[in-house]
């Protein structure tokens, strides 16, 4: 795409975004001044966003983790408020509906100028964007990275709903009452979204349920800690194929492990550090083992298959790419399952274990926690599947999309087979 950047075009544009961003002002500023209620339906702009209100918890608390509500429940939340214009509970130290309105309106205003170009695509993304900096500063960290990455940082104005942070985030407390809105939260979800929301806003709430939570701990959230198990001639692509992938869900952290902590000379020659070695690392919800060169070598190494082994026993997936489905083979771990290799190389991987049923005709496979790829690229296709796997095909294929990544998602298609 080439941009055309004489002054009379950016002059055009520069007017364009200021009567779309003067528009969105007044037509909000004029609810506000009217006392009228403001209609938003956060769940319509999800799905807008290619987003599952169902599943969608991509927003951050305090310690930038995944804070475990959903990001629709939290956004109902902010509607509710902004229907609700006499809503006022200022007496009992909680949030005004007034004050809500006018950080609406100021973020709306600024992420409609901010996304424009997203717009295109995803109609809903400024409403979006708008609810999340409504959650708080974690939040609208988060989202922002997202849309930096699609090339639209969120550079606006959104001071009015980012200084809301201590009645709406997660951990902040909407009616004032003392209990935080992830405790009214975790009381009241059972009962579905209407009886949290009805809570939230309800400093008299006292039911059993409510004083239960208000004694308990909030509930701790963290991420998923993906270890990539690096060694001597590993296949570069095989490693950062998927750590592109894995490490831009918010909900994931990439460690990269090794037998020693330090510098681990790839088969191309690029030295990658190690942050950890197999006495320091930490436990992995999910494991990957790379090929490459090295594979023969780690085959006779005790020391990195017993890690594997350990390993694994508390994994939620293990995972390989190209020959690293030899290295899970020789260390027992695929017995009696379906697996699948770097076809260049397959006969390496089956004269590891027989009783492995060996796919020579898959992009990668997958047998309960198990997640094998054929050879190099073919490990970034199953990066997105395991997200697939776990946050649904339209989280993974926004992924792809958001770098520019054409997903082969049809794990079963194999144009490299053996024939």
């Amino acid at each position: 795409m080439i941009f055309d950047l004489n002054p009379i075009w950016l002059r055009r544009v520069a007017t364009l975004l200021l009567a779309a961003s003067l528009s969105v002002l007044i037509g909000a500023g004029s609810a506000l001044a009217a006392g009228a209620p403001i209609a938003v339906d956060f769940d319509a702009a999800l799905r807008g966003v290619r987003f599952d209100p169902a599943k969608a918890d991509g927003n951050l608390d305090a310690t930038g983790k995944a804070n475990g509500l959903l990001d629709s429940d939290e956004m109902a939340l902010v509607a509710q408020i902004l229907s609700t214009p006499d809503l006022d509970l200022s007496a009992s130290g909680g949030v005004r509906s007034g004050d809500v309105a006018a950080a609406y309106a100021q973020a709306l205003a600024s992420a409609t100028a901010d996304t424009q170009r997203l717009a295109k695509a995803y109609p809903t993304v400024g409403e979006v964007s708008t609810g999340y900096a409504l959650l708080g500063q974690g939040s609208f960290k988060a989202f922002n990275a997202m849309t930096t990455s699609f090339g639209a940082p969120l550079r606006g104005d959104y001071s009015l709903a980012l200084g809301l942070d201590r009645f709406l985030s997660a951990d902040g407390d909407a009616d004032g009452d003392g209990v935080s809105n992830r405790q009214e939260y975790a009381a009241h979800i059972k009962a579905g979204r209407a009886a949290y929301v009805k809570a939230a806003l309800d400093p008299g709430t006292r039911d059993g349920a409510h004083l239960a939570a208000v004694s308990a701990a909030p509930p701790t959230t963290s991420k998923k800690v993906i270890g990539v198990l690096l060694y001597p001639g590993f296949e570069v692509l095989d490693v950062f194929g998927p750590v592109e992938m894995w490490a831009n869900v918010p909900d994931f952290q990439v460690v990269l492990i090794a037998e020693k902590a330090g510098p681990v000379r790839s088969a191309q020659g690029v030295s990658v550090m190690a942050e950890y070695g197999f006495d320091t690392a930490p436990k992995l919800d999910i494991m990957m083992a790379p090929g490459g060169i090295g594979t023969t070598a780690q085959l006779e190494n005790p020391v990195y298959l017993d890690f594997l082994r350990q390993q694994d026993k508390t994994t939620e997936f293990t995972t390989s790419v190209c020959t690293g489905s030899a290295l899970l083979a020789k260390a027992g771990l695929l017995k009696g399952r379906r697996a699948t290799s770097n076809k260049m190389f397959f006969s390496m991987a089956t004269s590891q274990d027989s009783s492995v049923n060996w796919i020579k005709r898959a992009r990668w496979v997958e047998d309960g926690k198990y997640v094998t790829s054929s050879g190099v690229s073919a490990g970034t296709d199953m990066a997105l599947g395991l997200v697939a796997k776990i946050y649904g095909k339209d989280w993974a294929s926004a992924l792809a999309r958001s770098l520019e990544y054409q997903w082969s998602d049809n794990a079963d298609h194999d144009p490299f087979a053996i024939q």
